[in-house]
């Protein structure tokens, strides 16, 4: 409140004296030389008289007054208005200083936090769970959720405790329990927030206090539409043993004597009451707080020419439209609608300013190599947000509660349909509505998105077998920023059924290098999940895959298609929810149209019923799949023509049945027709029509037995079989001993295997205590028909050393062969991770490969460890030994900072593949990124090399590719800088992810700009471009000539007096030009010489005029022009110009194409 009141002051401050100085000038006036400077004592100037009216900027406005008077302060000192309120004022800012007590108002769009905190106790004891949000004004009741995350069947809620906002509730914690809590709160329409699950009993983060406010947020779903203004109590030099109530809520400081609380409000008026009660200290103040109902911000420009041109080429003349228009918006409005938006068109045509900026060429390939990408910190705590994501040059947002319609990027995504899916990016139109009531799910009563773009990018979609690695290679470089989508999939190795799915955070569960293609992860991924009969390490466990969709603008041609979607669903009651989905995409190449519907019966969390059905016409998105982290790949291609499939799945909890107990039984059932193709589905003619079916149960059958049933059969038109049963016993004999007893049957028949087997199984587990686990087990074929016997014996067990390692692992061999799977991860408290692991499977099958020698399994290596403060490390190495065929796969990193300012990375992504045959290379991939900031010099920089070698599938692969970037500033005083930037590409490969050639753009700029008498002005630059491609000319799609050159040049102005400036420019080119780079290249070094001047009546008229000489030097001639216009301030934000240019040749000597002669118009506009 105190910086807006003193900001109010200034402003009438401000006014006082713009009336002022204004009242003077007119009393003044009379005639007098216009080029005296400055005037003397009773001049006016030429347009003295004249009004031109101009908006009142900012701080300078009028605003309005309270009804109670007024008080206006400049630097903290009174110099009108209401004593009284001065006084009251004054007395309230003199109190807050003394309490070194601090109120502000930190504007609107403040962020939401939510945090659960809770209290250290050992196992057995109660722990106090503690609410604390900064947004109580939007919530109707919170609740604590106590959940069992091992419960038989899944987690499950074991108690809900309700809890006042920001207050505390006390749990009781069992013995040995692995629950966690989670908070939830409600605002009146039912809508709700949550934490993330906190396991119970866990210690303070470092650093914390109990019962001090945090500040931390760790909301996991947002639901609550909060809009608001954030006020802001914070204190200091508390003495210890004082309370402090403050908003309505009593505080505890922390042992400095410091405190802090923030809470969003709703619009309106508020008094903000801060009252301090300790030993010797008593502070009882209120500060009158103006929340406001909108705020915004915005700036723009437009900048356009209109022009006929003459004289070109072959003497052709024609009219072009050329221009920018820049901007952006942010604000909300009184009634909650939230607004952002920008445009950035660049310099073009202005039929082509709103297309897509990102086309396949050298320069919009080397903006896509940001500098500064990959650095964790920049030292100086700054935090950079893009509010305006998108990939084109438009971007709008219009929201409020949770409906919204926006032009942008965004992900297609269509619902919870289990076929009609989009995993794609795209830059268009998205619009979402939907209710303010919601289920006791969290989710709207009813909700409809819908999509539409043309996007000018191609999807690739490449689905990764689980290495014991964190790296994995893309088939495509230079992909689309932002546009991937990464899952982690668990799916049945016969159907391909998608069990599980799990959606990846970029930044937290991987990192990705766009320009490389290369996706690390934050842990390693193992290939199979799930166990056995009995064991981790035979025969039919779940296949784990990591699936990457990413879109990327092909080398060759035009992507001339578009992307449509929608999804509609509500609850027509509690339990019962309808909805449909349809999507088409026509990528140019082949048509896709998806569309189906769903219904779901859900009477608890826990208990549903769900029916989904789609329909598919055309072909549907193929898929690379790779079972050596993407070395190399297979197609699987998508299906075509057109296919349904239909899907039943349900789930009960034993307890919703009333049959009481714990535990869930389920199952699915679902008919796929040839044809029929979606992003996780392809039915074709390999197969024909397919059939699926299973059911399950999971229960506790007593107080330390449970019993688990799994049963699924998959059948094909082709004539394939796959029936498979399983049912495992466990029973707790004691706190430290247990047994599982199992029984599986297989029925098998396809093109590999025909036949029947069944197996029986017994393992025993012993835990020495919850750090030391040891099991035995053994499994023996007791009946086969056709299929191999599969007898397996086996040990492992699981180790926490106490010192930070764990150790994990398991050996077994039998008939199918031997099979073990051992990870040791070392975890340090500083977060330093290291892992080295093993496994083997035993029939392990590549379907690109066959098995030639002995499978000798895979072995990965690696970690991440901070050596110091200044210097992180990140290493891994990935080796397969599959027979014949070797591959390797290297990862290193490092990041150090030498100091504050300097920083440097280094990444390095190895790969190669040996098999004997057709496979025989080496892949390369190195990045090199430096930063250097201080006060006076900035800095940055990064290269990007790749290397292909060898032979792929029978084909040569000999690709090299190389990127640079890097600018520098460096500010010599407050008058003068130095400006730098280079990039430059070279590529040479098969022009799958580069266009061949060479581009080298490398630039150094000089600037005098004095800040006191700026009366002289100086611009110099050197050039040096190395252009293999040629320049587009201009209203064609041909390419110009192309050129190597160095270009000097020398700008600069001289105000003569306040309204006449003289300017000039000098610029030689020692160049080289060809037709193509096929053609000899000629010289083609030219002089340009520029000398012009210009008369500018303030806020009125600006008259230039310019005359040039272009000299080329090799061509023995000299061109001579001028340039004259006239530019007309029509309004106190735009400006209309016309002006004519009588030569043929630009100022920029580096273009080549001599079609600038003709007459122009231009207009700009500004707010």
């Amino acid at each position: 409140m105190q910086k807006s009141y003193r900001t109010r002051a200034i402003r009438n401050a401000l006014m006082a004296a713009t009336a002022l100085s204004g009242l003077g000038s007119g009393l003044l006036a009379q005639d007098c030389g216009a080029n005296i400077l400055p005037l003397p004592i009773g001049c006016e100037v030429t347009n003295a008289g004249d009004v031109i009216a101009l908006p009142v900027g900012k701080n300078t406005e009028k605003s309005s007054l309270p009804a109670t008077g007024f008080a206006i302060s400049l630097n903290g000192t009174p110099i009108a208005g209401d004593a009284k309120v001065i006084e009251k004022v004054r007395k309230v800012d003199i109190a807050l200083a003394e309490a070194d007590i601090r109120v502000t108002f930190d504007g609107l769009g403040a962020v939401p936090r939510l945090d659960l905190e809770q209290s250290t106790q050992t196992d057995g004891g109660p722990v106090t769970l503690q609410s604390a949000m900064n947004y109580p004004a939007y919530v109707a009741r919170a609740e604590m959720r106590i959940i069992d995350l091992e419960a038989v069947g899944g987690p499950r809620t074991v108690s809900i405790l309700p809890v006042d906002v920001n207050g505390q509730v006390t749990v009781d914690l069992p013995q040995d329990s692995k629950l966690v809590a989670v908070h939830r709160v409600y605002d009146a329409n039912g809508r709700f927030d949550e934490t993330a699950p906190q396991p119970l009993g866990v210690a303070l983060p470092s650093g914390s206090v109990r019962d001090v406010e945090e500040g931390r947020d760790t909301a996991s779903r947002r639901r609550i539409p909060v809009f608001g203004g954030a006020v802001t109590v914070s204190g200091a030099n508390v003495v210890p043993g004082a309370t402090v109530r403050a908003l309505g809520e009593t505080l505890r400081p922390d042992p400095d004597g410091r405190f802090v609380i923030q809470r969003i409000l709703p619009q309106g008026e508020y008094e903000v009451d801060v009252d301090v009660a300790g030993p010797g200290q008593r502070v009882d103040l209120t500060r009158d707080i103006d929340i406001p109902a909108a705020d915004w911000f915005s700036v723009g420009t437009a900048d356009l020419t209109f022009g006929y041109r003459t004289g070109g080429r072959d003497d052709s003349s024609e009219t072009y439209a050329t221009g920018r228009i820049a901007g952006f918006i942010d604000g909300k409005t009184a009634s909650g609608y939230a607004v952002t938006a920008s445009v950035d068109t660049g310099e073009g045509p202005l039929e082509d300013i709103f297309r897509d900026l990102d086309e396949k060429d050298p320069r919009q390939l080397l903006l896509r190599v940001d500098p500064s990408d990959y650095y964790p910190t920049f030292g100086d705590d700054s935090e950079i947000i893009d509010r305006t994501p998108t990939s084109g040059k438009i971007y709008v947002r219009v929201a409020r509660e949770g409906n919204f319609v926006q032009f942008g990027d965004f992900v297609a995504a269509l619902g919870d349909n289990a076929f009609v899916r989009n995993d794609r990016t795209l830059y268009g139109l998205q619009a979402h509505v939907e209710a303010r009531d919601q289920t006791v799910f969290g989710t709207p009563r009813y909700q409809a998105t819908a999509h539409a773009a043309q996007p000018d990018m191609i999807p690739q979609r490449e689905a990764f077998r689980g290495t014991g690695g964190s790296v994995y290679f893309l088939r495509q470089q230079d992909i689309g920023q932002g546009t991937e989508q990464v899952y982690v999939q668990v799916r049945d190795p016969e159907s391909d059924r998608v069990i599980d799915s799990t959606l990846l955070v970029p930044g937290v569960d991987y990192q990705i290098n766009y320009i490389q293609g290369v996706i690390t992860l934050v842990q390693p991924l193992f290939g199979s999940a799930g166990n056995g009969l009995v064991s981790a390490t035979g025969t039919g466990r779940d296949n784990v895959v990591l699936v990457a969709q990413y879109e990327y603008t092909p080398v060759a041609g035009d992507v001339d298609g578009y992307a449509t979607g929608a999804r509609v669903e509500g609850w027509v009651s509690p339990q019962l929810r309808v909805g449909a989905s349809a999507a088409r995409d026509d990528t140019g190449v082949r048509d896709h149209t998806l569309v189906g519907g769903d219904i779901l019966f859900a009477p608890t969390e826990r208990t549903y019923v769900r029916v989904d059905a789609a329909q598919s016409e055309g072909q549907g998105l193929d898929t690379l799949l790779s079972y050596n982290g993407g070395l190399t790949s297979e197609t699987e291609t998508a299906a075509t023509g057109r296919g349904q499939s239909v899907r039943v799945e349900g789930r009960a909890d034993l307890v919703d049945l009333g049959l009481g107990g714990e535990g869930v039984v389920g199952g699915y059932a679902e008919q796929r027709e040839e044809g029929f193709s979606s992003l996780d589905t392809q039915v074709t003619d390999n197969t024909g029509d397919e059939d699926l079916w299973g059911v399950f149960a999971d229960v506790k059958v007593g107080e330390t037995t449970t019993l688990a049933l799994r049963y699924d059969s998959y059948t094909n038109q082709a004539g394939d079989s796959d029936l498979e049963g399983e049912v495992e016993l466990t029973h707790q004999l004691s706190d430290t001993l247990s047994y599982t007893l199992g029984a599986a049957r297989l029925d098998r028949d396809d093109t590999d295997e025909d036949g029947s087997r069944t197996d029986v199984a017994a393992r025993l587990n012993y835990a020495f205590d919850d750090k030391r686990e040891v099991y035995v087990f053994g499994q023996t074929t007791v009946q086969n028909d056709g299929l191999d016997a599969d007898d397996r014996i086996g040990l492992g067990l699981s180790y926490d050393t106490g010192t930070g390692w764990v150790l994990e692992g398991e050996v077994s061999d039998g008939t199918q062969g031997a099979g073990a799977r051992v990870l040791a991860t070392r975890t340090g408290g500083d977060g330093d991770t290291q892992y080295i692991g093993y496994t083997l499977e035993p029939g392990r099958d590549l379907d690109d490969v066959d098995l030639v020698g002995r499978d000798r399994g895979r072995v990965v290596v690696g970690g991440r460890r901070d050596l110091s403060s200044d210097l992180s490390i990140f290493g891994e190495n990935t080796y397969d030994m599959f027979g014949q065929r070797d591959s390797l796969t290297s990862a290193y990193g490092v990041t150090y900072a030498a100091n504050a300012q300097l920083t440097y990375t280094v990444a390095i992504e190895l790969g190669q593949v040996q098999d004997g045959s057709d496979n025989d290379f080496d892949r390369r991939a190195y990045s090199f990124g430096t930063r250097y900031a201080s006060d006076t010099l900035s800095a940055q920089a990064r290269v990007e090399y790749r290397t292909e070698n060898g032979t792929l599938s029978g084909d040569p692969l000999d690709n090299d590719t190389v990127l640079v970037a890097a600018n520098l500033s460096y500010k010599l005083d407050d008058a003068q800088r130095i400006i730098a930037k280079a990039e430059a590409l070279r590529s040479r490969s098969d022009e799958t992810s580069f266009r061949d050639g060479d581009y080298t753009d490398v630039s150094i700029g000089y600037a005098l700009r004095p800040v006191e008498d700026d009366r002289l002005n100086i611009l110099a630059r050197y050039r040096y471009l190395d252009d293999q491609i040629g320049q587009t000319l201009d209203g064609t799609d041909d390419t110009g000539p192309v050129q190597r050159s160095h270009v000097v040049s020398l700008d600069g102005s001289y105000d003569v007096d306040r309204f006449w400036t003289v300017n000039g420019k000098l610029g030689y080119r020692s160049a080289e030009t060809a037709v193509d780079p096929a053609d000899t290249f000629a010289r083609n070094d030219a002089w340009l010489a520029v000398l012009g001047a210009r008369y500018h009546l303030v806020h009125d008229w600006d008259i230039l005029a310019e005359v040039r000489q272009l000299t080329l030097v090799d061509a023995g001639t000299q061109d001579r022009g001028a340039l004259v216009a006239a530019f007309k301030q029509v309004h106190p934000n735009m400006q209309i110009g016309l002006g004519y240019n009588f030569s043929q040749f630009s100022d920029d000597l580096t273009d080549l194409i001599y079609d600038d002669q003709g007459v122009f118009l231009n207009l700009v506009a500004k707010f």
